[in-house]
């Protein structure tokens, strides 16, 4: 297997990486951060889906792509002919880990199924993530983020209060399903390093989505009702929601403990509010929301909303302002100082920003080593390294069954530079 950092703590693990889209390769992605060797297996066409996604490309390369496949090597393989399931089978005697998210079943067909693969190799983790998990009456329906989301009740409990069901304004399931399967794969590894033991791993964007609205779970069984489309406030938490500044901008105000409350009322010169019975509590302020709403919006309005992020947090109230995406990912100096964007040096895109891996190791620091692959680019390598000969890969690219990058990179050095 190629030379990694030894210190990364997945080093010495090969993922053979079946997965498109989102949910699967970012947590591959994941993986890869951590050291793991991730082939990305692509069909030999377009390879996956997400690089003819979007409207937004760079020399030929999609920005969807290249946002969730760092640290990945890609090699074009025909599932579909009996000579690329021979070759699939082949390099997953020596894999540790299989990741796909297909549509159910899809595996099997192709005969790369757990079955399959735990025959020549039983150590074998073998993850699958889907939409709606393995089995069950919307197991074969076409699906991705936003249709989970109206599925598992998000979509219906988030908008104003008057208006619309809304989507999430980014694919939370997809990164919650993300998270699991490196999650699972990781304790899987660990089960197995511990016993010997293989086996198969199942998630689900709808898993995860649901997992995702802890603790509203427990407030819709008790109460017997769904909650309320609220805009940015919460169900039973108040104050909790976006206030606007005499400058028309936005900060958001979070009261979800008594001594929150006390120390707004105080910043805003207001202690009559605490001796309200109206306000009292949180019980009483969260039926009294309106009424309370109203009066914070009169007092609120006096001032910029700068001025009442400073004030208030000054004085001990959880407050933020309201910024948009592109501001938090290139000047908030929060987010620039916990690292949170990776520079890469991509072989055909060039430079490149992509968010950095959100776990900080003291001991083990995740490492980029390779940025996103270009379809193919590590083909003839990578059946090298699992020992083909150069008589074998020679036959296979001549008939088809594999295919070598569809455009020109740089050197390898050039291609792995990592400038920050």
């Amino acid at each position: 297997m190629p030379e990694q950092t030894s210190s990364l703590p997945l080093s010495g693990y090969t993922i053979l990486d079946l997965s498109v889209m989102t949910a699967g390769p970012v947590g591959t992605m994941l993986l890869g951060d951590m050291g793991a060797d991730v082939i990305k297996i692509e069909e030999p066409g377009k390879g996956d889906l997400a690089r003819d996604l979007g409207n937004q490309f760079v020399n030929g390369e999609s920005v969807q792509f290249m946002s969730q496949n760092r640290n990945k090597r890609s090699l074009r393989l025909d599932l579909k002919s009996p000579e690329g399931k021979a070759v699939f089978l082949r390099l997953a005697k020596t894999a540790d880990v299989i990741v796909e998210n297909f549509r159910p079943g899809t595996v099997n067909r192709l005969g790369i199924g757990y079955e399959a693969v735990r025959a020549v190799n039983p150590g074998i983790i073998y993850a699958s993530a889907s939409a709606f998990g393995q089995s069950g009456p919307y197991a074969g329906w076409p699906a991705n983020d936003p249709i989970v989301q109206a599925v598992a009740g998000l979509m219906d409990m988030t908008g104003e209060a008057e208006g619309l069901p809304v989507r999430l304004g980014a694919p939370l399931p997809d990164f919650g399903a993300a998270a699991m399967l490196a999650l699972g794969i990781s304790t899987a590894l660990l089960h197995r390093e511990r016993t010997g033991v293989g086996q198969a791993i199942d998630t689900s964007l709808l898993g995860a989505a649901l997992f995702s609205t802890i603790p509203r779970d427990g407030e819709t069984i008790r109460s017997g009702k769904s909650p309320s489309r609220l805009g940015s406030g919460h169900p039973t938490m108040v104050p909790y929601r976006n206030y606007e500044g005499s400058d028309g901008k936005f900060f958001f105000a979070a009261c979800f403990t008594e001594k929150f409350w006390t120390n707004l009322c105080r910043v805003l010169g207001r202690p009559d509010l605490l001796d309200d019975e109206r306000f009292t509590d949180n019980t009483q302020r969260t039926a009294n929301r309106h009424l309370l709403d109203a009066i914070l919006e009169d007092e609120f309005v006096k001032h910029p909303a700068a001025h009442w992020v400073h004030t208030l947090s000054e004085a001990d109230v959880p407050c933020a302002a309201v910024q948009d995406y592109h501001t938090a990912l290139t000047t908030d100096p929060q987010i620039k100082h916990t690292g949170a964007l990776l520079h890469l040096d991509h072989p055909v895109a060039g430079a490149l920003t992509n968010l950095a891996n959100p776990i900080n190791f003291q001991a083990t620091p995740v490492s980029v080593q390779r940025p996103p692959p270009v379809l193919g680019q590590h083909s003839e390598e990578v059946l090298r390294e699992f020992g083909f000969t150069p008589a074998e890969i020679e036959g296979l690219l001549a008939q088809g069954t594999v295919k070598g990058a569809r455009v020109a990179v740089k050197d390898a050095a050039s291609a792995a530079a990592v400038a920050g």
